[in-house]
């Protein structure tokens, strides 16, 4: 019992309150009794050194300017000696304080990942020492436990805790999931045998790409034929680099699009597959090729199923770049005088407007901004017409009785894209708008949503594709679309749901009319929310979900949050308000976390999403200490057919097992009023949190850099 140093307190330790003040004398204290000019004037904790930790982490001169009324005046401490002082202390209070109470570690619900080993608790401070760290922003502002940004300021540790930073990255894709690089010689052809490399083509067009359709399937078709006739050397040598990149990246694509038992191949081919198109296309010569944008085109699209986001953003920039150099974004009619044929003309326009709607998609997952911008843009949209019906010379005409075309839902998804890009631009601005300008921009792009929900209301229509008989391309390009069209929605309305925490805080009567506005931006946002969770579900429940559908994760975690924001807002309400939202949210998390791998964004999504859900129920049971169950949740949880490792997901203020989200929770209750106004309504305040779950890079300090935490 004592082999290691210590030995549990005794029933005369407990009970002897003068032995505990005698130790409380022993320990050595450190008083400041001079503060900079700079914290004094914001009635700040400073430790007298010169510079301060405060000023430093500012970039702000420290000064000892101010009068002292005190007695006499103390000496300022060089900022060396006080942190070797000040590190001792902390050193010998944690040790005392894991000496006084050993057994208080153990109430918490804290991974063994997380605990300090004993034996290093003399080198480190205890995160239970007492008086516990003092946690501020930038500005040296001290932060409460209950404070809104205590809340983001515990995600950000979580994530960095949770995120696996390999110093091997290159800058490009540091903060990304692990690439599993096999044992690999790019000099070696993996050919498959050729009725399994077909399979592939197959699914990439039948199913992987359903509104993403940039590459025209007789060309594609073609050159495999090629490629395997010649076994990968190709007939022409200057553009084989690039084709042959092109069809590796289709079968990759492919691939992560079929069933476990049904890929071909060994486990990692799709890994070998992206990097033999990197050591082909590192052989490129000469002038820029449409097949090279295609390529890169395709293999972003590929990192994003693997979680490799940041590096999807890096490749992109270089594939956007070679786009705008072969003039993809400016309009080009097929004919002798551009040398274009109608199938290269209508393929330009079709990447270009794909890499148009996926630069929307990363700009607002990563709070970035974007690399095409409207006023640059003059190229038509491409022509509704299936690859079969493209030649050389002109585009067929179709028979009337024949079944919509594939390339209609491409073209609704780069209609809405466009609407998502004004959002982005005139909602989610870097410069602040006023509260009249977004009420009436918010009016204008929610007509323009209306607009195009009523244009493909038939495609979008549930019953439209109801028979069996219909081809799996035509059901996910509805979900993809009617995903993004809610998804628009809550990007619309999204700033009016924690606008409205602040409005509800200050009750400064406000117009009615604004009130009306904002109660009605928060009804849209949370339909848009609750269907998003249903289709989700209904994906789910079919079967029909994969690892790889990277954007439907996206669109769930953005439409839960929101639900979970909702009960927040609203926990002094009747639980039969919202139990129906949170019930849905909860499900639809069980339903990432099935999706979740490790150092997948999915798994990023579940521990923000977890950090909520435990808090909605926290804030809920507080305002509602007799329930038993929050409205009859418990039973809307459970039972839902979902599999046995998500369905145990518990319905208290616990941590999930689930996946070890939250391994250190705090007992603290989030006080989302205590947050500016303008937190979440601006990029940097969506946008830097969006920036730090998707790509684990960066952090919160522009949004903690407000007014509103001037003391």
């Amino acid at each position: 019992m004592a082999s290691n140093g210590q030995s549990l307190p005794t029933s005369t330790d407990a009970g002897s309150p003068q032995v505990l003040k005698k130790r409380k004398r022993n320990i050595e204290r450190a008083r400041v009794t001079r503060a900079c000019d700079r914290c004094k004037k914001r009635k700040i904790k400073c430790n007298g050194a010169q510079p301060c930790e405060f000023c430093i982490r500012a970039k702000a001169s420290c000064t000892f300017d101010s009068a002292y009324a005190r007695g006499r005046v103390p000496a300022i401490l060089p900022a060396s000696d006080v942190e070797s002082g000040s590190n001792s202390i902390l050193a010998n209070d944690a040790l005392t304080q894991a000496t006084q109470d050993p057994l208080r570690l153990q109430s918490h619900h804290v991974s063994s990942t997380y605990l300090v080993p004993l034996a290093s608790a003399s080198a480190a401070p205890s995160s239970q020492s007492s008086p516990e760290p003092v946690q501020t922003d930038l500005q040296g502002h001290y932060i409460g436990p209950a404070s809104g940004v205590s809340f983001l300021l515990r995600v950000q540790k979580r994530l960095h805790q949770a995120i696996s930073f390999h110093d091997a990255s290159t800058i490009f894709t540091f903060g990304d999931a692990p690439l599993q690089l096999p044992e690999f010689d790019p000099s070696f052809c993996m050919m498959l045998p050729r009725d399994d490399a077909q399979r592939l083509v197959d699914r990439y067009f039948d199913f992987a790409m359903p509104t993403y359709r940039f590459l025209h399937r007789p060309t594609v078709q073609e050159w495999f034929e090629e490629f395997y006739d010649t076994l990968g050397i190709m007939r022409d040598a200057q553009s084989a680099p690039a084709k042959v990149a092109l069809l590796f990246m289709v079968f990759a694509q492919a691939r992560v699009y079929m069933p476990d038992s049904d890929r071909p191949g060994p486990p990692d081919l799709s890994t070998r597959y992206f990097l033999a198109a990197e050591h082909q296309l590192t052989k490129e010569r000469g002038s820029i090729r449409l097949t090279s944008v295609q390529a890169r085109l395709t293999q972003c699209f590929y990192l994003l199923t693997q979680s490799r986001i940041n590096h999807c953003w890096s490749l992109f920039g270089t594939m956007s770049h070679l786009a705008l150099a072969i003039g993809l974004n400016r309009n080009r009619r097929p004919g002798r005088r551009s040398g274009l044929s109608v199938v290269e003309a209508q393929c330009r326009r079709r990447t270009f407007w794909c890499a148009y709607t996926l630069d929307a998609y990363l700009s607002v997952a990563l709070g970035r901004p974007r690399s095409f911008h409207d006023d640059d843009i003059d190229t038509e949209l491409p022509a509704c017409v299936d690859d079969d019906q493209l030649t050389a010379e002109n585009i067929a005409t179709s028979p009337d009785n024949r079944s919509p075309s594939t390339m209609l839902a491409p073209i609704a998804h780069i209609k809405v894209a466009r609407i998502i890009s004004k959002i982005v631009r005139d909602l989610y601005a870097i410069k602040p708008i006023s509260a009249s300008r977004r009420s009436v921009l918010t009016e204008r792009i929610s007509k323009d949503l209306s607009d195009w929900q009523v244009e493909f209301a038939r495609f979008l229509d549930s019953e439209f594709f109801s028979t069996s008989l219909v081809p799996p391309i035509f059901q996910r390009q509805q979900n993809v679309l009617n995903l993004t069209y809610w998804h628009a929605i809550i990007l619309t309305h999204r700033p009016f749901v924690l606008t409205n925490f602040a409005r509800l805080s200050r009750k400064d009567g406000n117009s009615g009319i604004e009130d009306a506005q904002t109660a009605e931006s928060v009804q849209q946002c949370l339909m848009a929310a609750m269907k998003t969770v249903k289709k989700i579900n209904d994906i789910t429940q079919t079967r029909q979900m994969f690892h790889a559908f990277w954007i439907a994760a996206y669109f769930a975690f953005t439409a839960t949050i929101v639900l979970y924001i909702y009960v927040i807002q609203n926990r002094a309400s009747p639980p039969e308000l919202y139990s129906s939202y949170f019930a849905a949210a909860t499900k639809c998390q069980s339903h990432i976390s099935a999706m979740a791998e490790k150092g997948s964004l999915s798994e990023r999504y579940c521990l923000v999403l977890e950090e909520l859900r435990v808090e909605a129920l926290r804030q809920a049971k507080r305002m509602h200490p007799t329930m038993t169950n929050l409205g009859g949740m418990e039973d809307i949880s459970h039972g839902t057919g979902f599999p046995q490792s998500t369905a145990s997901m518990p319905l208290d203020d616990t941590p999930s097992d689930i996946a070890n989200y939250t391994d250190v929770l705090g007992e603290n209750v989030i006080d989302f009023n205590g947050m500016p106004s303008s937190a979440f309504s601006d990029s940097s305040g969506w946008g830097q949190f969006a920036s730090m779950v998707s790509s684990g890079l960066g952090n919160l300090d522009l949004f903690l850099n407000d007014d509103t935490f001037t003391i």
